[in-house]
């Protein structure tokens, strides 16, 4: 890319990200404590995301993370049907949409593998007004003991 200044030197753009930080995402206990466990690997929400890779697991009313879990791909929007024969899903969650139907107008599985539990929770700063996703510029999982 020519200068305007008229000399040849070439500048390279380098992507800044608008949102700085790992991802979090808020999720009711047990059902937290089951994706870190990886006895649960779809988790249900009525949004799609463009978020892949690690994900930081915040328990819903704790003010702390727990673990994180890499988010592969998201599956859907799906029926009933998808999710009420879905292996993937906890046979408990699977009754409850056999029961209630769908959750929300539009349904998605958010699909998570490599689940890894903190050693001992982390202490996080919950932004007001947020309820699915936080960013979390602060934490430095390469830091933080993981269980084995």
């Amino acid at each position: 890319m020519a200068n305007p200044r008229g000399n040849e030197s070439v500048q390279r753009m380098v992507p800044i990200s608008p949102r700085p930080g790992l991802p979090g995402l808020v999720v009711r206990d047990p059902y937290a404590s089951r994706l870190l466990s990886g006895e649960k690997v779809w988790e249900i929400r009525g949004r799609n995301t463009n978020v892949r890779g690690p994900v930081v697991i915040l328990k819903s009313g704790t003010g702390h993370a727990f673990g994180t879990v890499d988010l592969v791909r998201v599956l859907g929007p799906l029926e009933a049907s998808d999710l009420v024969n879905a292996p993937e899903l906890p046979q408990a969650e699977r009754r409850e949409i056999e029961r209630e139907g769908l959750p929300y107008a539009k349904t998605y599985a958010y699909v998570f593998t490599d689940p890894r539990r903190f050693s001992e929770p982390v202490r996080y700063t919950h932004p007001h007004g947020a309820v699915t996703w936080v960013r979390l510029p602060d934490f430095d999982l390469d830091s933080i003991p993981v269980e084995v």
